[in-house]
C-alpha cells in the first residue's frame, strides 16, 4: 500500500510542472462538488488523485509517490505525424488526453463494428445512398452506422509544452475511435480530415498503434498518406483521375476550393458532437466517467 505523505499544493505544483496548470486541474480533473475546504480533509489528496488518474490517465501511483514524476498510462503506441521542428514528447499530453476520450466513447458505443467497404467509390456511393451529396452529416452517419465512434476534443490544458493536434484514430474496445481536435475550422476542413483519416482505417495502417497528426500535410509523400489522401479525395470528390493526374501535389487550397463549391450547396446544421451523443450509452460508464465525457464533448 502507497503511503502518501503529499499534500494537495504538491501535487498540484507536480501536475503543473507536466502541463496541467492548478486552475485547469480544478474545472477538468476534479468532480465539481470539489471545494478547497474538503482538501483539508483526510484522505483528500488520494481521493483527488484518484480522479486526476482516471480523467488525465495519469498512473496513480506516480502521482501519489513523493518522488516521482507524473506519467502517462498508455494504452497503445502510437505514430505521430508531427510538423518541422516538433517532438513527440510534446505532443504527448495531447495524445493520452485523447486516448481516455476515446476509450470511454469506445466502451459507451452500442452500435458493432463493421468493416467498411474496401474502395472508396463503395464508400462514396453507400453516402450518396441517403443523400445528394458527401458532406460532413452523411460522413458522420456513415462512420457510426458502422460502430466507428467520432469525435470532437479539444479540452487541453493551455501550457506552453502542451501541443494541440488535428486528428488521431485508434483501436479500443476491438474498433476504431476518431478524435478530432482541430478547432475554429470549416465543415469542409473537417470532412477532408475525416475522410483521411477514414481512409486509413480502411486501408488497414492503424491496426497495431494510433496515429496522431499534428496536421495533415496534403503534400506528404509518405506512402501511406498517399493512400489516405487519394482515398479521401476519391469519397470526397467522386473523382480518382483528380488524386492521380496531379501526381500527388494536389493542394490543400485548391482541395478546398473545390470541395468548397460542393458544400456551399449542403446545409450542415450539426456538429460532430451532437451526433456522437446521439449514438453513445453513456449510461454503460461509471458516473464519474460519465460526467467527464459530457464535460469533454458539450464543451
Amino acid at each position: 500500500m502507497i503511503q502518501t505523505q503529499i499534500k494537495m499544493t504538491t501535487l498540484y505544483k507536480r501536475l503543473s510542472e507536466v502541463g496541467f496548470p492548478e486552475k485547469f486541474v480544478r474545472d477538468k480533473a476534479l468532480p465539481d462538488w470539489w471545494d478547497e475546504e474538503f482538501e483539508t480533509t483526510p484522505g483528500a489528496v488520494v481521493e483527488a488523485a484518484a480522479y486526476v488518474s482516471r480523467r488525465l490517465n495519469l498512473d496513480i501511483t506516480s502521482l501519489l509517490e513523493p518522488s516521482a514524476t507524473p506519467v502517462f498510462k498508455q494504452s497503445c503506441q502510437a505514430k505521430f505525424k508531427t510538423k518541422q521542428g516538433t517532438t513527440n514528447q510534446q505532443l504527448l499530453v495531447a495524445y493520452c488526453m485523447a486516448t481516455r476520450i476515446a476509450e470511454m466513447v469506445a466502451y459507451a458505443c452500442v452500435q458493432k463494428y463493421n468493416l467498411l467497404p474496401a474502395e472508396s467509390k463503395l464508400v462514396r456511393d453507400e453516402i450518396l445512398k441517403h443523400q445528394q451529396l458527401v458532406n460532413l452529416e452523411g460522413l458522420l452517419k456513415l462512420c457510426w452506422n458502422y460502430g466507428i465512434p467520432v469525435v470532437h476534443f479539444d479540452g487541453f490544458p493551455l501550457a506552453q509544452e502542451v501541443y494541440k493536434f488535428n486528428a488521431m484514430v485508434a483501436f479500443f474496445e476491438e474498433r476504431p475511435v476518431i478524435v478530432i481536435s482541430l478547432n475554429q475550422c470549416s465543415p469542409t476542413r473537417l470532412l477532408f480530415i475525416l475522410a483521411h483519416v477514414l481512409g486509413q482505417i480502411i486501408k488497414g495502417h492503424v491496426n497495431n498503434y494510433a496515429i496522431v497528426y499534428e496536421e495533415i500535410e496534403i503534400e506528404n509523400v509518405d506512402i501511406e498518406e498517399i493512400e489516405a489522401k487519394v482515398f479521401a479525395v476519391e469519397i470526397l470528390l467522386g473523382k480518382p483521375d483528380v488524386a492521380s493526374s496531379t501526381n500527388y501535389n494536389f493542394k490543400g487550397e485548391q482541395l478546398a476550393a473545390y470541395a468548397q463549391k460542393i458544400s456551399e450547396r449542403d446545409d450542415i446544421t450539426k456538429t460532430i458532437n451532437h451526433y456522437a451523443l446521439q449514438y453513445l450509452d453513456l449510461d454503460r460508464l461509471d458516473e464519474d466517467s460519465q460526467d467527464y465525457l459530457k464535460l469533454a464533448l458539450m464543451e
